[in-house]
């Protein structure tokens, strides 16, 4: 177990084991690499990797000491990442602000090594000289992948006293993206996903801009990429349900909706904003698009809320303006492929009328001045530069709160001092998440750096993102196959949130993934020898205990394998079209089915007609046993799995031998307005063959 010794300033024993080394010949003494002088930010966790050697290979043992900072040994700790070295994380509060000498040590018992950095930290309330995200705007955009193969983005950082900042894109870094530096102030970010991109609808583009003064700046901005949905997708779309009614005020508008859907929707809507009356039809990209946040219910049912920015902030009294705003939600009905429903609401209309002037409480979110109260300023805080209402110091400061040595300026230029929060930040700290000991594994480029996760089966933990309010840390495992095996992946969470399962190639493609609505997932394919890499990602803000089992066995994986020309046909939303009621048959031939894919087919039955499939292949061995699936609404009526055997029968059209046939008759309730199924053949256990299929209706 890691743990702080008692009595001892910040020490951290790493070791590999109990036993105590023994070296032969002259011991040298161990080194610490990669430290440098840091900056950090009041409110902000503080991370510094402290990367010791030995010669010898000695355990090693972590120290840290700030002799003019006499608290940081509470406030900080020491910590093993999987990658062996110590992890010193540390949160500054106000009454840190400074430059501070701290002291690193690694020692391997008989020797030891110093390493003195200069920690300075700096406040970022009110800091007028901070750069400042002016593009792109809002929290994101979207692309219609339909109209549009890339995105580009204008980025315009605004700073005061620097004519040249440091521009960056941060992890996780999305694959493919480039982002072209122009003149220290603007830069251009663009980005056309791969078609294995477009397999997952939502990225977050991480910008920060460094003007080496200041706390660097961050903004989250999230790539929405949607798709053409299928006619008949499974499931019913969401509804939204939302009444527009006329304001009078200056403070930031809340808008609210409640979204329904019959299987639940996975990620929380959007909202998009215009203070121009949008054209028809209507181009989303075109207007501000700001995300929403859960506020009650659940995914079946439940409240969302967004807050924008008051069209007449810094009007006077009795200015109006009409905003234009509509909410957009899509569900994830089509769990084998991308066969969901989007429900865009009609065009929302409200007319927001200033009132001249607000007096919101300290520490509350606003734009300008005005809305605070005389005296009082809307000042930046953090690294997002959130805006938040401050308190002026003349009537004294309430408890947590004090009043700031030098004057703060405001969003409107205003200086004076205010009263500052003691933790740095209007942020309610809602308690630490207490993770698993692969942190840190929150991106690709983090698990790299890890030990390979080994098979097995790990207790592991979900815990809530910091930076957004509906989902939580992605937790990433490297995973290196030395011989091509067939690899089975088993996610089982708790009821706290979803959590789905993706496994990607080394270069960040996706393989595949398995993402239905609740948090048990699965994963089986076959791999040829590479090193790959899995993501455990959840929904919602709850912290959620995991259990992931990994399993490999040999298995030659047939990657020679070349498939038919009606490819891609391997989900839901891409099934052929065969046969309607009414026609009598259909008959396709020279068909191939490669190790891991699916040949899907759509039939439409009405009530108490009956379907004959025959699927005719040859099979000499165990690895061309093809099988027959019925499938309604992405659901498989008729499973048959390799991992339990027992399911599978011949009356289905899965049986071991040459040939399969089946039948199957539509419910009443199909009526005459007919009902949607697929007919899938698949590969057992990753097998692969040519086949015909036949497919007739009495």
């Amino acid at each position: 177990m890691l743990q702080r010794a008692p009595g001892h300033s910040g020490w951290l024993v790493i070791a590999a084991s109990l036993a105590t080394a023994v070296a032969c010949g002259p011991s040298t003494a161990p080194e610490i690499t990669g430290l440098t002088d840091q900056v950090a930010q009041v409110g902000t966790e503080l991370v510094i990797d402290l990367a010791g050697t030995d010669a010898e290979g000695d355990h090693l043992s972590y120290a840290f000491h700030a002799a003019d900072l006499p608290a940081l040994d509470r406030a900080a700790e020491l910590t093993e990442s999987p990658s062996g070295v110590g992890v010193f994380r540390w949160t500054p509060v106000a009454s840190d602000v400074g430059a501070h000498p701290v002291d690193f040590t690694v020692s391997d018992g008989g020797h030891a090594t110093t390493v003195t950095i200069t920690i300075d930290v700096r406040s970022a309330i009110g800091a007028a000289s901070a750069p400042v995200f002016r593009q792109p705007l809002g929290t994101g955009t979207t692309i219609d992948l339909a109209n549009d193969t890339c995105v580009t983005l204008d980025i315009v950082i605004d700073d005061q006293d620097t004519p040249s900042v440091k521009i960056t894109q941060d992890e996780p870094v999305i694959a493919g993206a480039e982002l072209t530096v122009r003149d220290g102030r603007t830069a251009s970010w663009r980005w056309c996903p791969t078609r294995e991109q477009q397999a997952e609808p939502r990225y977050t583009l991480e910008l920060s801009a460094d003007d080496g003064d200041n706390p660097r700046t961050t903004k989250e901005y999230l790539i929405v990429l949607r798709g053409g949905t299928g006619t008949s997708c499974p499931g019913a779309p969401p509804a939204i349900v939302h009444a527009a009614h006329d304001v009078a005020s200056i403070l930031d508008l809340t808008l609210s909706a409640t979204i329904s859907d019959d299987k639940g929707i996975k990620d929380a809507p959007l909202l998009y904003v215009s203070t121009t009356a949008p054209a028809l039809p209507l181009d989303l990209s075109k207007l501000t698009q700001v995300a929403t946040q859960p506020v009650s219910g659940d995914r079946k049912t439940g409240v969302y809320a967004a807050t924008v920015t008051n069209p007449v902030a810094h009007q006077p009294s009795g200015t109006a303006q009409t905003l234009y705003y509509v909410f957009v939600a899509d569900d994830d009905d089509d769990t084998t492929g991308s066969c969901d429903h989007e429900t865009v609401s009609p065009v929302y209309a409200m007319k927001v009328t200033s009132t001249g002037t607000a007096d919101l409480p300290v520490c509350a979110a606003c734009t300008g001045d005005a809305q605070c109260g005389a005296g009082d300023e809307c000042v930046r805080m953090g690294a997002a530069g959130a805006t938040f209402c401050l308190q002026a110091c003349g009537a004294g400061c309430p408890t947590g709160y004090t009043c700031s040595a030098a004057p703060l300026t405001s969003v409107d230029g205003a200086s004076a001092p205010q009263c500052v929060p003691d933790s740095g930040s209007c942020t309610m700290a809602t308690g630490a998440c207490a993770d698993d000991s692969w942190e840190v594994n929150d991106t690709r480029s983090d698990a790299s750096a890890n030990p390979v996760l080994a098979p097995d089966t790990d207790e592991l933990v979900s815990c809530p993102s910091t930076t957004s309010a509906s989902r939580a840390n992605d937790d990433w495992y490297k995973i290196v196959i030395a011989a091509d095996a067939r690899v089975d992946l088993q996610l089982a969470g708790g009821p706290e949130s979803d959590l789905d399962l993706h496994l990607y190639h080394s270069d960040g493609t996706v393989v595949t993934a398995s993402t239905s609505l609740d948090p048990d997932e699965q994963i089986n394919a076959c791999l040829p020898a590479a090193t790959y890499y899995v993501k455990v990602n959840g929904y919602g803000r709850g912290r959620n205990e995991y259990l992931l089992a990994y399993e490999t066995h040999p298995e030659a994986c047939d990657t020679a394998c070349v498939d038919d020309a009606d490819e891609d046909d391997d989900t839901y939303s891409q099934a052929r079209e065969t046969i309607t009621s009414g026609e009598a048959s259909f008959t396709s031939t020279g068909n191939a089915i490669c190790p891991g894919d699916d040949d899907w087919y759509k039939v439409e039955l009405l009530g108490g007609e009956t379907l004959t499939v025959d699927l005719t292949f040859t099979q000499s061995n165990a690895q061309q046993d093809l099988d027959l699936h019925l499938y309604k609404d992405s659901v498989d009526l008729t499973p048959c799995s390799p991992m339990d055997p027992s399911t599978c029968t011949i009356a289905h059209g899965q049986g071991a031998s040459s040939n399969e046939h089946t039948t199957f008759t539509a419910p009443a309730s199909c009526g005459q307005g007919g009902c949607t199924y697929d007919v899938v053949v698949r590969g057992y256990n990753g097998s692969a063959n040519h086949y015909g299929l036949t497919l007739g209706i009495q």
